[in-house]
């Protein structure tokens, strides 16, 4: 299955950690991961969010990490996925 993941990075020093993290674990499972943490830095959060949804658009699922709840753009995607009618994981910490 190809999964996105989607957490807390603004203001989240310890962000790349924890989706890489999640990336190894849906890989060992299999799975073909989207992480946005491996986009260049630099882009306005609305170029990202843009990006963020055309990597939702070919996934079957989101991916959501603990502290999503936290973050702004991961609950537009919580939106947008719904939107879209993906599946919707919880990984735990």
């Amino acid at each position: 299955m190809k999964i996105y993941i989607a957490g807390k990075i603004t203001g989240n020093e310890i962000y790349y950690a924890e989706f890489l993290t999640a990336e190894i674990e849906l890989k060992n499972k299999g799975h073909i991961v989207f992480n946005p943490t491996t986009l260049p830095l630099g882009l306005e959060h609305e170029q990202y969010l843009h990006i963020c949804k055309a990597m939702i658009d070919v996934c079957e699922a989101v991916a959501f990490l603990p502290n999503w709840t936290e973050s702004k753009g991961a609950k537009e995607e919580m939106e947008y996925a719904n939107s879209k009618g993906k599946k919707i994981i919880y990984l735990e910490e």
